[in-house]
């Protein structure tokens, strides 16, 4: 009876490490909640009662809805051997884990906010960049956020109370530490293993392998668990098992190339300007809901609907960015690849060999060079434009100071130092210039806000309400740029191509945005969010509008063949933009977009968990309707995958 009491007391004793297990669980449940993915489906006794009856074989499947179970499971492996200490001892490193712990679970909520996803090991080897995207971070934070690291301050409070009682600790029996360190152990293994594997069973293996997006990752590991397999994936793909590629998975490459460049026909602007200059404009966050679009009697964009009405108009194009953002826009630009899966493809594979379009147009005899007004080393562009064929890269140092708004110098000075040098370079040239006013938070001097918003005056408004005063003054600057370019007579012997490189990141809860768009469920949002504007302008060319889908991979093959090239002759994934019957846009989760179709994946990574949709209706229909451009989307992605991580444009026969 006395053992029994024993027992009892040091069971009861361990109240402590219960609630601050249960304290971490309500974070993890947090981000669950942010981020919108299912954590149970079933309440707190409900779901100890049908994990008991799954204990004593009943087969409640419901524990297995969400990542509750597995999310138990990994806390306990992230922290049982707490049990093996006690008293101060205890409290101490408890604290530790708690700081730790808490600020990962805090770091993933603010960065989910902005990117939809996690953070993963690669992006926490870019971490050189957070400094200077701190304006955003601070924009994303929550007043609900603070409960996450609420209890961290008080833990220190208490640790720093007891530290200075001195009251004697009596100390369990190591045995019955050791005991239950080992059964919470066991507990938790089981409890992340059996759901983990049953995900895998369940058809997640594919998914889970592949990694396409990291929240589909976290549907199969929870938040905790999320990390774990990430950091254990780092280390095998990078030091324990790095893929290497045989000679006949090389030759399947080049074949797949061959056989998609055998399809390629020149296209009704062949031609049409070639030996002309040529400047791309890249526009932050500029999405294509603003264009032709008024804000009480005022046009929120009218130059850029000017060249609209004088140049070709794709309304139906769309980004295609990952976690690398306006990177990824740069990169899809230039060498009509994917972006990765993790991480940008600036920063994991600067050392690759590129078929990249201003190499292409170096051999022909353009002078090439990017204009942005931001440090070298950000995203790693002074190391991966030579790789691209960029004869200079115009940097902050190489602009002259002027007013910041944002990030750097405005965009008005930007474009008006650009256009200077541009009119002393050797021609023809071909520069890209990436703007920068308009990054998120949006944020524009009182001066400079000239629309009229009312009716967007609320504080959950202020970001929609910044964007548009924000995309209104870069489109002043694009006016007095054109401008520039045609009272410096070069107007009429260079084409311009502008885009916008990603969206605003307005989530669909951004009640301001659906209402000015009109969005109304998810299928709407999906598009919208999406849609980004192209304009070309090519001297001599009459004004059109193309109603196909199109994307940002498409450019480098279509702008090549307009400037006389030869697009067959590279390894292009992306299409001919004037080719209708197979137009579709391909997301890095595996999403798409046809000129019939829209498809959105599920979160879960499993294909018949994805919504299809006929788009001229927005019905829903069965994703075998969908499957043939699914399928065509993920070798694309696995194709371009393939050629990063392989590095296999340096492997092919030349």
């Amino acid at each position: 009876m006395d053992k029994l009491k024993t027992a009892g007391k040091f069971v009861l004793g361990q109240w402590d490490y219960a609630l601050f297990v249960l304290l971490l669980l309500g974070k993890v449940y947090y981000f669950s909640k942010v981020s919108g993915n299912l954590f149970a489906t079933l309440g707190p006794v409900e779901f100890v009662s049908g994990f008991a009856a799954r204990l004593f074989g009943a087969g409640n499947e419901q524990v297995f809805d969400g990542v509750l179970m597995i999310s138990v499971g990994t806390l306990l492996l992230c922290t049982f051997w707490l049990l093996l200490l006690s008293g101060r001892k205890r409290l101490f490193w408890m604290a530790i884990t708690n700081i730790v712990l808490s600020f990962v679970i805090l770091a993933d909520t603010v960065y989910f906010r902005y990117f939809e996803d996690i953070i993963s090991v690669t992006v926490l080897m870019q971490m050189g960049q957070v400094g200077d995207v701190g304006d955003s971070i601070l924009a994303l934070f929550r007043l609900s956020d603070a409960l996450l690291v609420v209890d961290v301050l008080l833990m220190a409070v208490l640790l720093v109370v007891i530290a200075r009682k001195k009251t004697a600790i009596q100390k369990p029996s190591p045995w019955a530490k050791v005991g239950t360190a080992l059964l919470v152990l066991v507990i938790g293994w089981q409890m992340t293993a059996v759901p983990f594997n049953k995900s895998m069973e369940n058809g997640g293996e594919w998914q889970f392998n592949k990694l396409i997006s990291n929240m589909r990752v976290y549907n199969f590991t929870g938040l905790l668990g999320f990390h774990g397999a990430n950091i254990t994936r780092y280390v095998e793909d990078n030091w324990i098992n790095r893929k290497v590629y045989s000679t006949d998975e090389i030759s399947a490459a080049q074949d797949w190339f061959d056989e998609r460049n055998a399809q390629r026909i020149p296209g009704p602007y062949s031609g049409a300007a070639s030996g002309h200059n040529v400047i791309v404009l890249q526009v932050e966050a500029l999405q294509q809901f603003v264009i032709n679009a008024e804000v009480n009697g005022q046009e929120i964009t009218p130059n850029l609907n000017r060249l609209i009405r004088e140049g070709l108009y794709f309304p139906n194009f769309y980004e295609q960015t990952a976690l690398g953002r306006t990177s990824d826009a740069e990169f899809l630009l230039n060498t009509s690849l994917y972006p990765t899966a993790e991480g940008s493809a600036y920063m994991l594979y600067a050392e690759n060999t590129f078929d990249a379009l201003p190499a292409v147009l170096q051999e022909q005899g353009y002078q090439t060079s990017v204009f942005h007004p931001y440090k070298p080393s950000f995203w790693n562009r002074y190391l991966i434009y030579p790789r691209l064929g960029i004869d200079r890269f115009y940097s902050e140092s190489d602009f002259d100071e002027a007013e910041v708004i944002g990030w750097a110098i405005n965009d008005e000075a930007l474009l008006d130092q650009s256009l200077a040098e541009m009119a002393t370079l050797p021609e023809p040239f071909y520069s890209h210039i990436v703007t920068l006013t308009s990054h998120h938070p949006f944020e524009m001097p009182e001066r400079l806000q000239v629309l009229d918003t009312e009716g967007y005056g609320g504080y959950h408004d202020r970001h929609f309400r910044n964007y548009l005063h924000s995309i209104h003054y870069v489109d002043q600057a694009i006016g007095k740029f054109v401008d520039g370019l045609d009272q410096k007579g070069m107007l009429d012997h260079t084409m311009l191509a502008i885009f916008g490189d990603h969206s605003t990141g307005m989530t669909p809860d951004t009640e301001a945005f659906n209402k000015f768009t009109g969005v109304e469920d998810p299928f709407e949002y999906f598009e919208a969010n999406k849609n980004v504007p192209l304009i070309l302008n090519i001297p001599g060319v009459e004004p059109n509008t193309f109603s196909q889908v199109a994307s940002q991979l498409d450019l480098a093959p279509t702008l090549l063949d307009i400037l006389g090239g030869d697009p067959s002759a590279h390894h292009f994934i992306g299409r001919d933009m004037w080719n209708t019957d197979d137009a579709q846009a391909t997301f890095r989760d595996g999403s798409f977009i046809t000129n019939e179709l829209s498809f959105i994946a599920s979160s879960d990574g499993l294909y018949e968990n994805g919504s299809c949709f006929w788009r001229m209706t927005g019905e829903a229909v069965g994703v075998e309707a969908c499957e043939e451009p699914f399928l065509e989307g993920t070798k694309e992605l696995e194709m371009s995958d393939d050629m990063l991580r392989g590095n296999l444009l340096d492997k092919f026969e030349r």
